[in-house]
């Protein structure tokens, strides 16, 4: 911007009155939300979400703007509840040092070499939790998959799974995140879970350092030390076991059952998928194999239309502490800076035709084998800022590898057990949704399974 070009006020709402009626309608349905007012203003506007002034981001060149300052949107402004719920160990809560040394202890629980530890877990529960959807022949997807996920995360991390008690803890403390006050029911129950799931954990610790029990969050965790160079308290490591697990749970579950969704109704891409496990001979299910016979492009790409279409979540909401010029708007110091991908995400200048689920824009094109797909291989040279399915810049999700991992996998089993799957004839065409904190169908959502015949 020049002198002859001043910045422009952020597009939008705002107001005390207003903003309650915008925060409402944010928490009654964020993607519509998102939906609607970029329609209206475009990718960058202003709003007022949880009585505060907030700017929402998106787009390719407002994006990469947003990375390049931002050092100077660092502070968390997440609502009350969340904060107090997410603690002073969580790394949504972290800025400067502190969230440096906190992502730094995570680091090793999210490389190559530890994916293959997780490796022999996953297949296991993921293959019973198949089988026993085929014996039953119907499942509560959501529901379903949030057990699964409790279990084998705690698994991997803290050594065992979960009693009936502490997954309902989970659920609770989940649930508890985005109370709209400390007085709430909703809030006092959430304290209590996590109360008692930080005692599960540091129970765990114990019989940990004790040898009765191995958990790689546990013994990472144990070697860590802080900003100052102090080691981690038991009551960090309990804790952070508690919010590694929460963060893990819920967003692989959501992704395996969104994906399923997506798909239920395209045959060929069974049939892709099937095909490509069979090249890189993951038939056999009791054969784990390694990350790099996982790696199976195509299925990912079903992940990331998936995380395209149906976004677990927005971005983070953190405060700018200067004044900042973004896309030629003025973003005033003190503002909430929120980069959200679900305006991207369906934009057609990133994604052409982007109402269509398409996993060929994720893979490579190859001579004759090339999909005729208009966009394959289009999301592949998209430049950088144009995809963060888990936040973006120093407070992006860095469990992402791992989520697409476990469902590449789950896809596989669940496509060689299972032929069709659909809602019972006497529901509604619309999925439910739970959308806050983040979109996952609702617990009472039904799949009715058709297997695979058995071989004579």
């Amino acid at each position: 911007m020049t002198a002859a070009d001043p910045l422009k006020p952020l597009p939008g709402r705002s107001g005390f009155l207003i903003g309650l009626r915008e925060s409402l309608d944010y928490l009654r349905n964020p993607d519509q939300f998102i939906a609607a007012r970029s329609a209206q203003y475009g990718p960058v506007f202003g709003t007022t979400l949880f009585f505060q002034p907030t700017a929402v981001v998106g787009g390719i060149g407002a994006i990469e703007e947003f990375l390049r300052k931002e050092r100077s949107i660092s502070e968390s402004s997440l609502p009350e509840t969340f904060t107090a719920l997410h603690t002073p160990y969580g790394a949504l809560n972290q800025q400067g040092a502190r969230h440096r040394s906190t992502r730094a202890g995570y680091a090793p629980l999210f490389n190559k070499s530890a994916f293959e530890g997780f490796l022999p877990t996953l297949n296991r529960r993921i293959t019973a939790f198949v089988d026993q959807v085929v014996d039953q022949g119907t499942t509560r997807i959501a529901f379903d998959c949030k057990r699964v996920c409790l279990d084998l995360f705690a698994e991997c991390f803290a050594g065992e799974a979960l009693t009936d008690r502490e997954a309902e803890a989970f659920i609770t403390y989940n649930d508890a995140l985005l109370s709209l006050s400390k007085l709430l029911p909703s809030y006092r129950r959430g304290e209590a879970a996590l109360t008692e799931l930080q005692i599960a954990m540091t129970q765990r610790l114990v019989r940990f350092r004790r040898g009765e029990l191995h958990g790689n969050a546990l013994e990472v965790f144990s070697t860590n030390h802080d900003e100052n160079g102090e080691p981690w308290s038991d009551e960090r490591i309990a804790t952070a076991t508690v919010l590694l697990i929460w963060g893990a749970y819920i967003e692989v579950a959501a992704l395996m059952s969104k994906s399923l969704i997506l798909c239920s109704d395209k045959a060929s891409v069974r049939e892709r998928i099937l095909e490509e496990a069979s090249r890189q001979q993951l038939g056999d299910r009791d054969r784990h194999g390694t990350v790099e016979d996982w790696t199976l492009p195509y299925v990912q790409g079903v992940l990331r239309e998936s995380l395209r279409l149906m976004p677990p979540a927005g971005g983070g909401f953190r405060r700018t502490s200067i004044d900042l010029a973004i896309a030629g708007f003025r973003i005033p110091s003190g503002t909430v800076v929120t980069a959200d991908p679900r305006i991207g995400n369906r934009m057609a200048s990133m994604f052409p035709d982007p109402e269509r689920f398409a996993p060929e824009r994720w893979t490579i094109p190859n001579g004759a084998a090339t999909s005729r797909c208009p966009v394959a291989g289009s999301a592949r040279r998209l430049p950088n800022g144009a995809w963060f399915p888990g936040g973006i810049g120093s407070h992006g999700c860095p469990g992402i590898p791992l989520a697409e991992l476990c469902v590449r996998l789950f896809l596989v089993r669940w496509m060689q057990s299972i032929r069709a799957w659909n809602q019972p004839p006497e529901a509604a065409n619309a999925v439910p949704y739970s959308l806050m904190p983040i979109r996952i169908p609702t617990d009472d959502y039904c799949l009715i399974v058709d297997p695979v015949a058995p071989s004579p």
